[in-house]
């Protein structure tokens, strides 16, 4: 997939100290950052700040992933993905068993989610139709992260407007069992016990989940 140019502040996904980034528990973004500062969607943007992030579509190093509100994915392009690995393992593996529609949309471009149609072959009305629901498959996804965020953020609030994010991994680890039940709770598939490795995972986490 197309990537867009490095600018000359770039720095290489595996040097970024996670300890630098913190979670803001408004907006549910992530915020500093090293070197970079990375800011949330609660902070002002200058032209300034916004020099250290030329040459790329999104403005930003990492985020928390849409879907378990866990683990972090890298951000900085149109083609980056909205959720961490486990989370689209487990989409993957349900959508492989019953189809496409009950995979999630958890790549940032249609192309990524498989939602194409073929123009070749297609009305205008299929496609317009086919974009219409895969936008409102995005918003939905979109509106999950922020009840979950919230249901997450909730026990946090109290100790200021952001927690450091290895805190906040630290009381919400990432993990399989935690993307299984994010992936049940949302609802479009259950997991079925068909999949054992995956369900076997989620009654690990929920019984040792805080």
């Amino acid at each position: 997939m197309p990537r867009a140019p490095e600018g000359e502040f770039t720095v290489p996904f595996e040097d970024l100290d996670l300890a630098a980034f913190a979670v803001c528990l408004t907006c549910g973004h992530l915020r500093d950052g090293a070197p970079r500062e990375q800011r949330c969607r609660c902070q002002p943007r200058t032209p300034e700040w916004e020099k250290q992030w030329r040459g790329q579509d999104i403005p930003s190093d990492l985020d928390l992933c849409v879907l378990c509100v866990r683990d972090t994915v890298t951000t900085r392009t149109r083609w980056s993905w909205l959720g961490c690995e486990t989370c689209r393992h487990v989409s993957q593996v349900v959508g492989e068993w019953y189809g496409h529609r009950a995979a999630l949309p958890l790549g940032r471009h249609s192309i990524m989610n498989g939602d194409v149609v073929p123009s070749q072959t297609a009305t205008a009305t299929e496609v317009a139709a086919s974009l219409m629901a895969a936008g409102r498959r995005f918003d939905a996804l979109r509106d999950w992260q922020r009840v979950e965020f919230d249901r997450l953020a909730e026990p946090l609030r109290a100790v200021g407007p952001s927690v450091p994010l290895t805190e906040w991994q630290r009381r919400w680890p990432p993990s399989l069992g935690a993307s299984v039940d994010a992936f049940d709770r949302y609802g479009i598939m259950p997991v079925s016990d068909d999949l054992d490795r995956l369900r076997q995972a989620q009654t690990r986490f929920l019984s040792t989940a805080c």
